[in-house]
């Protein structure tokens, strides 16, 4: 039988192994690391918020309840989240009870200690067990985030360099514990992905890039543009300096120009919009051509309302669309356009006035 036993002494130190580094608590990456070994049970003394561990309330109460059984213990302290589960083993592997050591013989308390001497682990002998010295490294406060940070991210984009991914720069590149990127593609300097990512191979995301929680497809162009709970298919373009928001989805060679916004918006096959424009609330088709400068006016302060472009339409530049509104298959909207209202399959609808020319009031 095999456990693990992570103890916190005090209040304090409960709340220092809530600090986040990436996307993971600090103590998350003892029990990450715990969870990949052989391990019966992990169990959590002191405040731990976790439902991966079994709580008890002190260390005498577990240590009762492994007496008389046969294995080893894992006794650690959660301020030592570079530890990984090959160190584990080798602790584990050892027929004495076994402590790990740094280069210079100083103890790093991580214990590995048999079940039937738990309640005696300050007395007992241990063998030392040689630990990297940035392995042993201990968290002692918020201010050594910048260098566990550092530590962590060269760990996380060499094993993307060795599977194949780009980094030209991979000392100002961050990648998120749970994203999964494809060969082939290239991560330019001071992007930034984190949450739960998908992306696929032959991508170029640009310098600057911003990508939360997104799925993104083959062959496509981000160019320092902020992506977040959205999908991306496969040959796309977007930006720079687009934002896409809100569960949006865009289909395969859609193109989206600078600065643009969209938000809850689902973009069909080969559409495009254009530079300085905001989509929300928005369902468009296929072939759909938006122009520069083209507003949803999707809210009322009270509700936000749909628009719908339907295949093959096009958008004048600097037209506002007052939603609800369906935009039929064909249809055309002049440039400079505010539609409040329907426009049928294969219609051109027009709302400006005429220019008036006043000769002498220049």
């Amino acid at each position: 039988m095999k456990s693990a036993i992570i103890y916190l002494t005090d209040l304090n130190e409960a709340e220092l192994s809530k600090t986040m580094i990436f996307d993971r608590y600090l103590i998350d990456y003892s029990i990450a690391e715990l969870k990949r070994l052989d391990i019966d049970t992990i169990y959590a003394i002191g405040d731990i918020d976790t439902d991966v561990t079994v709580r008890r309330e002190s260390l005498n109460e577990v240590f009762e309840e492994l007496k008389g059984t046969k294995g080893k213990t894992i006794l650690l302290s959660p301020f030592y989240p570079l530890i990984s589960k090959e160190d584990y083993e080798r602790l584990l592997e050892k027929e004495e009870n076994a402590v790990f050591v740094d280069k210079d013989e100083n103890i790093v308390p991580v214990f590995a200690i048999a079940n039937d001497k738990l309640s005696d682990y300050d007395k007992v002998s241990y063998e030392g067990v040689e630990i990297k010295e940035e392995n042993a490294k201990r968290f002692n406060n918020v201010k050594d985030i910048s260098v566990f940070r550092k530590i962590i991210r060269k760990r996380i984009n060499e094993r993307w360099l060795d599977k194949g991914v780009i980094f030209p720069d991979p000392d100002n590149t961050t990648i998120g514990l749970n994203v999964f990127i494809d060969r082939n593609t290239y991560v330019h300097p001071n992007t930034v992905i984190s949450g739960r990512c998908i992306i696929g191979k032959n991508n170029v995301i640009g310098e600057g890039s911003r990508l939360n929680d997104v799925v993104i497809g083959d062959n496509n162009r981000i160019e320092c543009s902020r992506i977040d709970n959205s999908v991306i298919h496969n040959n796309c373009y977007i930006g720079p300096d687009a934002i896409i928001f809100e569960k949006s989805e865009l289909f395969d060679d859609v193109s989206i120009g600078s600065y643009v916004r969209i938000n809850d918006v689902s973009i069909g096959k080969r559409s495009s919009i254009n530079h300085l424009s905001y989509i929300g609330d928005a369902r468009i088709g296929q072939d759909v051509v938006i122009g520069s400068g083209v507003s949803t006016v999707n809210s009322d302060r009270r509700s936000k309302q749909s628009t719908i472009i339907r295949d093959h339409s096009t958008i004048g530049s600097n037209s506002s669309l007052i939603a609800p509104l369906t935009i039929g298959e064909y249809a055309m909207i002049g440039a400079g356009s505010t539609i409040d209202s329907d426009v049928r399959d294969g219609d051109l609808a027009i709302a400006r006035i005429y220019q008036q020319n006043k000769k002498g009031y220049g």
